[in-house]
């Protein structure tokens, strides 16, 4: 019997071990699942019946307007001469809601606010990931606008498939370094605090 008690003994400081690196492990993730829920919550919203269509529109338009800007500030050749079309290079497309890129805006907003740093660190995250999504979804536009001149088959291939798992690719990137980043800053300062 002395034995098992000896066992018991080692067993149980390993055990307290576990669970806290368990509730650490929970603790950092707790910000992600967050954020995921809310993305979830809000894109489920989005989609009522009773606001879908302002939604939509809002998004189609904010795009369809910010390629035109885009193209303008760069010299490229972007047209639109009826709400939803866009034309690059000779290739026009209908924009429709998932072609907004709002389901990313939506997920690094809330990625963004849940952030396991300081206000000030979210607030530069959120501004990182707004304009690198802001500017990859007009380079998409752009990419695929001159691919589809050239193949349709291709421009699907490309639109379909590619941008989305650079997209995801990207905020992952862009989460990851600000988190790394911000992880520096402050156990740097948490340093200082305690000399």
């Amino acid at each position: 019997m002395s034995k098992k008690k000896k066992t018991k003994k080692r067993k149980h400081p390993d055990h307290q071990g576990k669970r806290a690196a368990n509730r650490q492990l929970i603790k950092q993730f707790l910000p992600l699942i967050a954020a995921v829920t809310l993305w979830i919550v809000s894109s489920t919203i989005m989609h009522l019946p009773f606001i879908k269509n302002e939604v939509a529109h809002f998004f189609i338009d904010f795009t369809l307007q910010s390629s035109l800007l885009f193209g303008k500030v760069f010299f490229i050749p972007v047209s639109s001469t009826a709400f939803p079309f866009l034309t690059i290079g000779g290739y026009t497309m209908k924009v429709v809601m998932e072609c907004t890129a709002y389901n990313f805006y939506l997920f690094v907003i809330f990625l963004s606010l849940f952030s396991p740093v300081n206000w000030k660190q979210r607030l530069i995250t959120l501004f990182v990931f707004l304009l690198a999504v802001f500017v990859i979804n007009n380079l998409r536009f752009i990419t695929v606008g001159y691919i589809g001149s050239y193949s349709q088959k291709m421009f699907h291939l490309v639109h379909d498939y590619l941008w989305n798992i650079l997209f995801g690719f990207l905020v992952f990137l862009i989460w990851a370094w600000r988190y790394n980043n911000t992880s520096v800053v402050q156990s740097n300062q948490n340093d200082k605090a305690q000399k």
